[in-house]
């Protein structure tokens, strides 16, 4: 499959643009390889011949999918999907702000796309607006009101939909949208945030909010360069638990109580891996800087050596 994808991308380079997101999503032919990665295809620079073919190749079978299902989904496909300016008094109308977008990419065969809308609608509340990009991709606008959930979790949610669907799912959690001027900007920049780490790490299913930005460094970095900062970490690569903690205690802030809570080790056990991870590396991670640097490192290990997570 892989070197099938490498020929499409060859064979129809003049219509594989560099920055998919400058087409308005009616003319994107997409193609998502099981990996997670897509090929955005500009169908305007096609043969209809050719078009027909690829969408009959792979599928892509789009009326089930974009129909609007209300006005309000119709002015939302044509805002933020066919990029059409819409004013913002409209939308400020339309939306209960603040809200926020939650991206989400399937990974597998769906069967019945109804059930999946009504389960994903269902595991986060007040989300009154569901639309589909292409038959892998979708975003849900959720209201942020009285009746938000923030304590989500988000890994029960995938797992809840790889059980009931036998699919893969991967998540961007957008951040609060105050209102309808600045709903397009927003929605254009997390979709191509998304789109650009998606599936990066094969246990990284779930990003939220501006924490996709070290995915999008580490993923635009020569293999040479992210080689030369793991280096740093060779004297701790092979201690996955002692890895694992450390991971943990940058991810919940430098607070090992809140570590030890989520590993359900005691504290005093993520407090030693710190200072063996210390000891070894010589790198002081109870300083700011000094963990954003290793935090960084973490990524690049997902992303250059996945077989060891």
């Amino acid at each position: 499959m892989r070197m099938f994808y490498n020929r499409l991308k060859q064979y129809y380079s003049h219509a594989v643009p560099a920055d998919h997101n400058a087409i308005p999503e009616q003319h994107q032919l997409v193609i998502t390889e099981e990996n997670g990665e897509s090929l955005v295809i500009d169908k305007r620079l096609l043969t209809k011949a050719e078009v027909k073919l690829l969408e009959t190749l792979f599928n892509q079978e789009t009326d089930q999918f974009f129909t609007p299902k209300s006005t309000a989904e119709a002015v939302l496909h044509s805002c933020l999907l066919q990029q059409n300016d819409v004013p913002q008094k409209e939308l400020d109308n339309l939306l209960p702000f603040p809200c926020r977008f939650i991206h989400f990419f399937i990974k597998g065969s769906l069967g019945n796309v109804e059930e999946l809308e009504d389960a994903l609608k269902n595991l986060f509340p007040v989300s009154p607006h569901l639309l589909w990009k292409n038959p892998q991709e979708g975003f849900i606008i959720q209201a942020i009101d009285k009746y938000f959930e923030d304590d989500v979790s988000f890994a029960s949610v995938t797992d809840t939909i790889t059980s009931d669907f036998f699919v893969q799912i991967f998540f961007y959690i957008g951040s609060p949208v105050a209102d309808g001027g600045e709903l397009a900007s927003r929605f254009q920049w997390e979709a191509a945030a998304f789109e650009s780490v998606k599936g990066i790490s094969p246990k990284k299913h779930v990003f939220v909010e501006q924490e996709v930005i070290p995915y999008m460094i580490i993923k635009d970095l020569q293999d040479e360069t992210k080689e030369s900062m793991l280096s740093l970490l060779q004297p701790v690569m092979e201690d996955s638990d002692l890895m694992e903690s450390v991971k943990m205690y940058l991810e919940c802030n430098m607070n090992a109580s809140m570590a030890a809570k989520k590993l359900y080790m005691h504290r005093n056990t993520i407090q030693y891996r710190v200072d063996k991870f210390i000891e070894k590396t010589s790198i002081d991670i109870k300083q700011f800087p000094n963990a954003v640097a290793v935090y960084f490192m973490f990524i690049a290990t997902q992303k250059l050596r996945p077989e060891q997570h």
